[in-house]
């Protein structure tokens, strides 16, 4: 229809093998009924290789790049060159000091998992100083010790990552009237309750380039609640995953310099738990490398190394075949390039879900980083009671994205009244899925199907 996809066993497998991926069984069902493959603009997915430069490296590396690393902190290569990427991107000079204040790793692994073992970290942390060392196993936990973690809602799958530790998820609105921008004394409160409510761990997470609005959160409002956080000791993950995914002329706002100026002062006994991820994939378009940084106080990011160890053996090529492309001036060129498209994109897309949807402004947002917005579900779609994605996929052949995006295996959550648009697909791609909704009668207003 609007381009060549892969068949669906090409990413899945075959057609009925059990799956926990929802979105699989959406793809089955629309195959099964005879229908091409579906163009997915649900996920983040791939729609074309990397820059050339990017793949040419991996096959210019040494034979031990391709076997398992020493070191729990990733490749040796690719963490120097972090050290400095992140020092420099961040704007981290004058607030910490390299080595001492803060320190540099890759992820030697996909960025959730970084964010499950923080969360576990805190876990075993607050049981040891409670209880004693675990012995026999991992223990139930009590109500009143639950750990708590605080994000906003909608967001990305933080409750696939730390529910499934015995996290209770609390959150804050974002809002399309409020640009999806948070509250911060509605975020203190519910830090405040939640400290109230347990004797274990609460964790604040900070997505500044907001999946999935695209909204940047401004540098005052990161600031507040970073100061929100500290107030009632709460541990704070920032995830950077879209960092270095803005449109051009905007500086992105750096949590991680707001928090270690926050810091600052600060004796490091007093000092609560804290961890920086950010995502290499998403900004190169490689999600599936798996590829990223991760920043934290050297103490923190030994103890986060001793947990990686019990879960794997960290290695492979990918790593110091990113280290070369952050040192190329190609990948600054790819990412300028990378940042105007998606800006132009997000305009086009305004354009037509105001002109060939009949979308009010209020109907969605188009944001200025990451590769994703948010649209609204048409009010006689929800009036009608229907499944706004499996109708768009019925309809055009087009999978949308969930709006809270659901862990699979766990309950599903409750998508509200509005979905989300991948567009760091190629524009063609993605006007042309818009195109398509518009004939298919999938209009603000209900229009008969064309």
């Amino acid at each position: 229809m609007i381009a060549l996809t892969p068949a669906l066993r090409d990413i899945a497998g075959p057609l009925g093998e059990p799956t926990p991926y929802k979105d699989v069984l959406l793809l089955a069902d629309h195959e099964k009924d005879g229908h091409p493959p579906a163009v997915r603009l649900n996920l983040g997915e791939a729609h074309q290789a990397p820059h050339p430069s990017l793949v040419a490296a991996i096959q210019s590396l040494p034979a031990h790049a391709h076997g398992y690393l020493m070191t729990p902190y990733g490749s040796p290569v690719l963490r120097e060159v972090l050290r400095s990427y992140i020092t420099t991107t961040h704007r981290l000079d004058g607030v910490g000091e390299l080595g001492a204040d803060y320190d540099v790793a890759s992820c030697a692994g996909h960025t959730r998992s970084v964010m499950g073992d923080f969360g576990r970290l805190l876990i075993e942390e607050s049981d040891r100083a409670r209880r004693g060392p675990l012995r026999g196993g991992v223990r139930a936990l009590v109500r009143g010790n639950r750990p708590i973690a605080v994000t906003s809602d909608p967001s990305w799958d933080y409750a696939g990552v730390l529910g499934p530790l015995g996290y209770d998820l609390r959150t804050f609105g974002v809002r399309r009237e409020g640009r999806y921008q948070p509250d911060v004394t509605e975020v203190a409160q519910v830090l405040a309750r939640a400290r109230r409510d347990t004797a274990g761990p609460v964790i604040l997470v900070v997505n500044p380039q907001h999946n999935p609005s695209g909204a940047h959160w401004r540098s005052e409002v990161v600031r507040g609640m970073i100061r929100a956080a500290l107030a009632t000791g709460a541990a704070v993950l920032v995830d950077d995953a879209y960092y270095g995914v803005v449109d051009p002329g905007v500086v992105p706002t750096s949590a991680l310099a707001i928090l270690l100026d926050e810091l600052r002062g600060t004796g490091s006994s007093a000092r609560p738990r804290w961890l920086a991820v950010r995502s290499l994939g998403k900004q190169f378009a490689c999600n599936g490398w798996g590829v990223g940084s991760q920043t934290a106080s050297p103490d923190t990011l030994r103890l986060l190394g001793e947990l990686l160890t019990r879960r794997t053996y960290p290695g492979g090529p990918l790593e110091p075949a990113m280290a070369a492309w952050l040192s190329s001036p190609d990948s600054r060129r790819f990412l300028d390039h990378h940042n105007e498209r998606l800006a132009t994109k997000r305009a086009e897309v305004g354009r037509l879900l105001a002109d060939e949807l009949r979308y009010p402004p209020h109907g969605y947002f188009t944001g200025e980083c990451s590769t994703y917005m948010l649209i609204r579900v048409p009010p006689w779609v929800v009036d009608e009671g229907l499944d706004y994605r499996r109708l768009v996929l019925k309809r055009t052949g087009v999978l949308l994205g969930e709006a809270r995006m659901s862990s699979p295996g766990r309950p599903q959550i409750s998508q509200g009244d509005h979905a989300r648009l991948y567009v760091g697909a190629p524009e063609e791609v993605v006007t042309g899925a818009l195109k398509a909704m518009a004939s298919a009668g999938l209009t603000w207003g209900k229009s008969s199907w064309r």
